[in-house]
């Protein structure tokens, strides 16, 4: 049972990646908000930068300056996901 603790853990995150977008557009087809959403986050991707880069192995480290970094890029990058939407006649669905 114990080998199968972590895939039990990793369900609800599965479950949650295999839903909707969390996004609606009643002028758009359903099947566009993907499409929308990916190319708003590759957008926010772009206009974050480097300074948003985690080397590989570092999401873990215990710097408290690099966790408020990760924080405040992850928010910002939220913020700009959510404005390119909003720009494209979306609106969030969930939270």
């Amino acid at each position: 049972m114990r080998r199968f603790a972590p895939l039990l853990l990793c369900l609800p995150i599965l479950a949650g990646c295999a839903g909707e977008s969390g996004w609606v557009n009643p002028a758009s087809p359903k099947d566009r908000s993907g499409a929308d959403l990916s190319a708003c986050r590759h957008e926010a991707d772009d206009d974050l930068g480097p300074s948003a880069y985690v080397e590989p192995g570092d999401e873990r480290n215990s710097d408290p300056m690099k966790m408020v970094d990760r924080t405040r890029n992850a928010k910002r990058f939220e913020a700009l996901v959510a404005a390119c939407m909003g720009e494209k006649g979306y609106r969030r669905t969930k939270p």
